[in-house]
């Protein structure tokens, strides 16, 4: 009983609650489409500048996640109606321009990236050109992108 034990508590652990993709390799993706260019829809879109990772992007992102996910719901906006701008501010993050997409069930970033460039909407927000950083956070099923570009002083 207890090897029995050990084997189930053993599984769980090595079960997956989120697919480990490297923060690098998911802006690596991001700046290849948005370097080259594509189209979003029937909307043909030009190279823009890539994307640095922002880690105060990931926290936000992370966060949202989070709260999605231990609330089980899935919006732009949280639970007392704040959008991806207000919970920017919340975090002191000194926005000039902000973006955000959500996905829900998409098991690793390749099918979540495909399903972003298939919705016209997420595929434009990727190429925003007015966008400099970004950070991408799954938690359970719920993926967060956060896009954003600082004040200049």
């Amino acid at each position: 009983m207890h090897i029995i034990l050990f084997l189930i508590f053993t599984a769980q652990i090595h079960q997956p609650a989120e697919s480990k993709v490297s923060n690098q390799h998911m802006l690596e993706q991001i700046n290849e489409i948005r370097t080259a260019g594509c189209t979003c829809g029937q909307q043909n879109m030009p190279a823009v500048s890539p994307l640095s990772w922002s880690r105060a992007l990931e926290h936000s992102a992370k966060r949202h996640a989070k709260d999605m996910k231990r609330h089980n719901y899935f919006s732009h906006y949280s639970r007392d109606g704040k959008s991806v701008g207000d919970r920017l501010d919340d975090l002191g993050y000194n926005w000039r321009h902000i973006g955000e997409n959500i996905a829900s069930g998409q098991v690793n970033f390749q099918q979540v990236k495909e399903d972003w460039l298939s919705s016209q909407s997420h595929c434009e927000m990727i190429m925003n050109a007015n966008m400099q950083e970004m950070g991408i956070s799954q938690v359970g099923h719920f993926w967060v992108q956060h896009f954003g570009s600082l004040m200049e002083h």
